[in-house]
């Protein structure tokens, strides 16, 4: 196993190289796109993917903001809880986001195990 740099563009646009140890150069991405917050995203013109890999990248992205709603969606449920109003409403919402979640992780892992 070898360490990757990895580029990386901020909220301005500025590029940085984040350094991993992984297997594979996919395997490095792949990591990196899951520790990355929702401001920074990966610089794709300089990644050499194949159309598979930005699918599953892409994937791997709205799986993290899902995961975002879905804990903003707690919270606001914990609130209703909290000032004694139903949270039937976030219930439902909560639901539908973790269906959507799990259909898309099941994709990811027949694309690539």
């Amino acid at each position: 196993m070898e360490t990757r740099l990895i580029p990386v563009l901020d909220a301005d646009g500025l590029r940085s190289y984040m350094g991993v140890t992984c297997a594979t150069y996919f395997e490095a991405v792949l990591h990196i796109n899951s520790m990355i917050d929702v401001t920074e995203r990966l610089d794709m013109d300089l990644l050499e993917l194949t159309d598979r890999e930005i699918d599953v990248l892409a994937k791997q992205t709205e799986c993290k903001l899902i995961r975002k709603q879905i804990g903003e969606i707690r919270q606001k449920k914990v609130e209703a809880i909290a000032a004694n109003r139903s949270p039937r409403l976030y219930l439902k919402q909560l639901n539908s986001l973790s269906i959507q979640l799990f259909r898309l992780e099941r994709e990811m892992k027949k694309v690539c195990p």
